[in-house]
């Protein structure tokens, strides 16, 4: 049977790290984004081992791990802690609570093998059966393909127009021969050969003519008129004929110019869509680049890239999906050169605003070391970058750059005479901040 694990944290990409490394030694495994939800799972669930973080927004770790111990039902659940704490006095405050031990966030892979067969969710026969499976599924890969709908109904559309006009265009044939050669079959029959009135009585002086030569006479007679009567039907019918083919080859001129202008006044609306629509995701994909830069700004000594940038792009992440956007979103940090003074060999604080720019310690880093800076990340913005194309089937990627000092958005003054150290860091802290440019992949062209 297998066994189950409880991962609690309020970060989404740091349960997904942890979620992939549980999987992979056959455990199932369950989330809680809070400490509270954690306790709600625990009344109807009995995991052999719960990872707890620390931080959390209401009850923290420490708190939800005293009163999982403090119930009898759920007081011999092995707790290990997962956060980027550390240290023994950490140690010794979460062994005193109850929990087994402590996990760093950024953990290998042994150490959660390691950490699962001494709590004795796994055992050896388990990892080494895992390690088997994980060597003979090397090499297999995922595709992702990806489907253009809005250019498969545009020609869908273009079709069956096109399949429209050419049926009504055939139809319209038809019937104009249909109706031509019905005409020229009945105008060409036979009409009925009246019998002639019977001769009168030839005068006693005319002379006898032989009855066999006037049966030969009025036959020759009868079929003279009948085939000069039939001639002149034929050249009359072959007339019309030609009248009516001339005025349907104009009806049929007339008929491909208006499918042609039909068709024309179609791609032009087609051409208008595509354009609105294109329009319509470049203002939506400004909107979300304007709104993921109102938070640039970052104080002296924060991390550029902490858990605070990591809530907005995780927020612009699932905006961008929405638009079925795919593409890259460049993050470029900015670092500004802070008036400041030491209060260690290594270690500096902003001065009191009112103080003489002039005497501080020192203004700014160097340029390598501004670039360090940053590129200052916390373990959650990590865990979020390195999980987000995967997450996202490869839609999204992220690129990060830092400029350090060299790109300021404010020009500094040519020196510090004549200036306190608030105006100066004032500038400071404008030029301390990290931009986002949000770049589509190019679409295929219909």
């Amino acid at each position: 049977m297998r066994k189950t694990a409880l991962i609690v944290d309020d970060s989404k990409s740091a349960r997904v790290v942890l979620k992939r490394l549980l999987e992979s030694h056959d455990l199932m495994v369950d989330t809680a984004e809070s400490a509270e939800a954690a306790l709600e799972y625990l009344i109807d669930h009995r995991p052999d081992v719960v990872f707890m973080d620390h931080m959390m927004p209401g009850m923290d770790g420490f708190q939800a791990v005293t009163a999982i111990k403090s119930n009898p039902d759920t007081a011999t659940i092995p707790i290990m802690m997962y956060t980027s704490q550390g240290g023994e006095l950490y140690v010794g405050q979460a062994r005193a609570l109850g929990a087994v031990g402590v996990l760093p966030k950024q953990v290998e892979p042994v150490e959660v093998s390691k950490v699962l067969r001494s709590l004795h969710v796994i055992g050896d026969e388990a990892e080494r059966r895992r390690t088997a499976d994980k060597v003979q599924g090397d090499g297999a890969g995922d595709g992702y393909p990806g489907i253009d709908k809005l250019d498969k109904e545009l020609r869908v559309l273009i079709q069956d127009l096109f399949d429209q006009q050419r049926a009504v265009l055939r139809r319209d044939l038809l019937d104009s021969y249909e109706t031509i050669a019905a005409r020229v079959a009945e105008e060409i029959r036979a009409p009925a050969v009246t019998t002639p009135e019977t001769a009168e009585p030839a005068d006693e002086e005319s002379p006898v003519i032989p009855p066999r030569l006037k049966i030969a006479i009025v036959l020759l007679t009868v079929l003279v008129i009948t085939f000069a009567w039939l001639y002149w039907m034929q050249v009359q019918s072959w007339q019309e004929t030609q009248r009516e083919n001339a005025l349907l080859r104009n009806e049929l001129a007339h008929g491909n110019s208006s499918f042609a202008e039909n068709a024309t006044a179609v791609q032009s609306r087609i051409d208008e869509f595509r354009q609105s629509l294109g329009t319509a995701f470049s203002m939506a994909l400004s909107s979300i680049e304007w709104g993921a830069n109102q938070a640039a700004r970052y104080e002296f000594g924060e991390l550029p890239l902490g858990d605070r940038r990591r809530r907005v792009f995780e927020e612009m992440s699932d905006r961008l999906l929405e638009t079925g956007f795919s593409g890259v979103v460049r993050v470029e940090s900015h670092v500004g050169d802070f008036c400041m003074i030491a209060v260690g060999p290594a270690s500096y604080i902003l001065p009191p605003p009112d103080m003489d720019a002039g005497a501080c310690d020192a203004v700014g880093f160097g340029d390598d070391e501004s670039v360090d800076l940053g590129l200052r990340q916390s373990v959650g913005f990590a865990n979020f970058v390195n999980v987000a194309a995967e997450d996202t089937q490869g839609r999204i990627r992220f690129e990060i750059e830092s400029h350090g000092n060299a790109d300021p958005a404010i020009p500094y003054p040519e020196s510090t005479a004549g200036l306190s150290a608030g105006d100066w860091n004032e500038i400071s802290r404008a030029n301390n901040r990290v931009l986002v440019s949000i770049v589509p992949d190019a679409r295929p062209q219909p």
